[in-house]
Formats: C-alpha cells, structure tokens, sequence
C-alpha cells in the first residue's frame, strides 16, 4: 500500500497541535517565572500562588543535584517512547503519550539549558510545579486509568 504525502502529518495533526501547545505554554510561563517572578504572589489568597523554584532534582525534591543522571534518564525514556510510538493505536493512547511527551520535553529542554527546571505552580500543600509536570501526570495517570479501564471493558 503506497500511502499519500503528508499523510502522516494529516493523521497526526491533533497530536503535534497538543504537543506544540503543551511546549510553547510551558516555556513561556517558565521564561516570564525566570524572568519576572522574584516573591510569591497570591494569585486566589491561600488557595494559589505563583512561586519561583529551581528544582535541581525530580518529583517531590527527590534525587536534588543529580541534573546530570536525570537528562540520561530523560533521554532514555524519550528513546524509548519515540520507539514505542507505532504500539499506541487509539486516539486517547495517542493524546496521553502526546502529554507524556511533552511534559518529558520541557523539563529536559530546562535541565539542559539552565542546570534544574523551573516551577512556578504553588497550591501551597503540594510541592511547586509547572506546565510540563501537569502535562506528564495527567498523560501518565490518564495512560493507566485507560488500560484499566480497557481491561475492565473486555
């Protein structure tokens, strides 16, 4: 079968629209946090604020000062979801790996350029976070309660 040109970008369009918005809202809250953010700021008093954290490690202040170990880890799964592409067949699969995806890139994109990643999202009882974080656990928690889900229906 000989598939038309610009097939691929067709049927992936909506994918490459979420993964480019993902990306472009998170660096660009991040360069205004980096850039202008220098106090808390109540934006709903005691519900949320924006903060400017430099987070050198990963989820919930764990591994801090191991930049270096976590762009391989970065790496690596970016790898390994690029190869794995082909196996999400559904349009949810797709959407949930397309916010893993660019969640993964965002932060990696901070890691490599500044040395920690910028979050800026403080609820004030959970640790501060950002776009790209939001994109990853929704993909990632959105990717288990579908196969679940799917085990279930079957």
């Amino acid at each position: 079968m000989v598939k038309k040109k610009g097939a691929w970008f067709k049927n992936n369009l909506l994918y490459i629209i979420i993964f480019v918005a993902v990306l472009v809202v998170d660096q660009v809250t991040k360069y205004l946090t980096y850039t202008y953010l220098e106090e808390k700021v109540a934006l709903i008093p005691g519900v949320l604020w924006l903060s400017h954290i430099i987070n050198t490690g990963a989820s919930f202040g764990s591994l801090q000062g191991q930049n270096a170990l976590l762009i391989w880890v970065a790496l690596i799964v970016l790898g390994v979801l690029i190869y794995s592409y082909d196996t999400f067949r559904t349009k949810t699969e797709k959407i949930f790996y397309t916010l893993i995806l660019s969640g993964l890139i965002g932060n990696l994109i901070d890691r490599v350029l500044f040395g920690g990643v910028t979050d800026m999202i403080d609820l004030g009882w959970w640790p501060v976070f950002n776009i790209a974080d939001s994109a990853l656990v929704v993909g990632v928690l959105g990717m288990i309660v579908y196969e679940i889900w799917k085990k279930i229906k079957h």
